[in-house]
C-alpha cells in the first residue's frame, strides 16, 4: 500500500526548485564564463602588442624613425592575432591581413612621443647625406649635457625613440562582444570608433635608443592626428559633415551656387569646355613682352639671351 506524503512535508513543497534555480543561475554563469574567455583573448592581444611595439621601435631606431617601416614591422609581429593552423600558407595569409590592417592609420595609431618637434628647434641640423633636418646621433657619449631651451631635452634624451601604439583587438565571443561594445562606448567615448567595429583598443609603449639620425619630417608626420573615416550602417564610407563627393547630384544647383558666391570678373572665365573662354588666344603678345620673353611661335623663342627687344 502506497503511502502518500503529508501535506506539510517540506520535500513536497520544494519539488522543481532545482530547475528554477538552474534557470536563474545558468545564464549568469554562462556570461561570466564567456566574459572570461574574451578577457583572455584581450590579454593575449596585449602581450602580442607589447612585443610587436618593441620590435617596431627597434626598426624605427635603425631607420631614422620612418613611420612606414615601423608600421610594416608592427603588422608582421601582430600576425598571431589573426590565427592560423600552423601551416606556411595560413601564416602568410595572417601576415598579409595583419599588415593591411596596421597600415590603416585610423584603426592602428602609431604616435611618436619622443623626440618631439621642439627637439629639432634645439638640436636639429641639416644633413648633407639625407638633404633634410635631422637630430645628430654620433658620439653622444662625448657631447655636453646641455638642456634645450625649447624642448627641455638634452641631445642624449632627444635621441630616445618612444612610441605609443593603439591597436584594436577583435571581440570574438558572441553576445559578450555586444555587451562590451555598447558599455564601453558610453564609458570611453574617445575610442568609440573601435567599439562600433567590435574592437577593443589596447595601448603599448616602447622606448629604445636611436641608432640613426631621426628625420624631422617623419616625426612631424607621426604627430598628426589620425583621419578617422566614419562608416554607415551598411558599411559604406561616409564623408565628414559638410563635404560632398565629386559629381554627387548637385548639377541642378550649379547656377544658384554661382550666383551666391563671391563677386568675380567672369568675363575671363565663362565659356569654353574648361571655363577658359571661347578665344583660342590665352595670352596676348604684349603679356610676353611685359615679362621680357618671346611667345612660343616666335623664331627666337628659347634662344639664350632672347628678350622682348628681339621678338620682332
Amino acid at each position: 500500500m502506497e503511502r502518500k506524503p503529508a501535506a506539510g512535508n517540506p520535500s513536497h513543497r520544494q519539488r522543481g526548485a532545482t530547475l528554477a534555480e538552474f534557470v536563474i543561475i545558468a545564464p549568469l554563469v554562462l556570461i561570466v564564463g564567456m566574459t572570461s574567455v574574451q578577457a583572455g583573448l584581450i590579454y593575449h592581444g596585449k602581450t602580442t602588442l607589447n612585443y610587436a611595439t618593441f620590435e617596431a621601435a627597434r626598426t624605427g631606431a635603425t631607420n631614422n624613425a620612418q613611420l612606414d617601416l615601423m608600421r610594416q614591422e608592427l603588422g608582421l609581429r601582430l600576425a598571431p592575432l589573426e590565427g592560423g593552423d600552423g601551416s606556411a600558407q595560413s601564416a602568410a595569409a595572417a601576415m598579409a591581413k595583419s599588415s593591411a590592417a596596421v597600415m590603416n592609420a585610423s584603426s592602428t595609431r602609431v604616435k611618436v612621443l619622443n623626440p618631439t618637434t621642439a627637439a629639432f628647434d634645439d638640436w636639429g641640423i641639416n644633413s648633407r647625406e639625407f638633404d633634410r633636418r635631422v637630430l645628430p646621433n654620433s658620439h653622444l657619449r662625448h657631447r655636453e649635457h646641455d638642456i634645450g631651451s625649447t624642448s627641455g631635452l638634452s641631445l642624449r634624451d632627444a635621441n630616445l625613440l618612444k612610441i605609443e601604439v593603439t591597436h584594436g583587438v577583435d571581440l570574438k565571443v558572441p553576445f559578450v562582444n555586444t555587451l562590451i561594445s555598447r558599455a564601453m562606448t558610453v564609458v570611453d567615448p574617445e575610442n568609440a570608433f573601435y567599439y562600433r567595429r567590435n574592437k577593443f583598443p589596447i595601448k603599448s609603449v616602447a622606448t629604445v635608443r636611436m641608432q640613426s639620425e631621426a628625420w624631422e619630417d617623419e616625426i612631424v608626420l607621426a604627430s598628426l592626428p589620425p583621419q578617422i573615416e566614419e562608416e554607415s550602417s551598411d558599411g559604406s564610407i561616409q564623408p565628414d559633415e559638410g563635404s560632398t563627393f565629386e559629381g554627387e547630384g548637385n548639377d541642378t544647383n550649379t547656377d544658384d551656387d554661382a550666383d551666391n558666391g563671391p563677386e568675380t570678373d567672369t568675363a575671363h572665365c565663362d565659356g569654353g569646355e574648361f571655363g577658359l573662354g571661347e578665344s583660342p588666344v590665352l595670352m596676348e603678345t604684349s603679356d610676353y613682352a611685359a615679362e621680357g620673353q618671346c611667345p612660343a611661335d616666335n623664331p627666337v623663342y628659347g634662344q639664350s639671351g632672347s628678350d622682348s627687344s628681339h621678338c620682332g
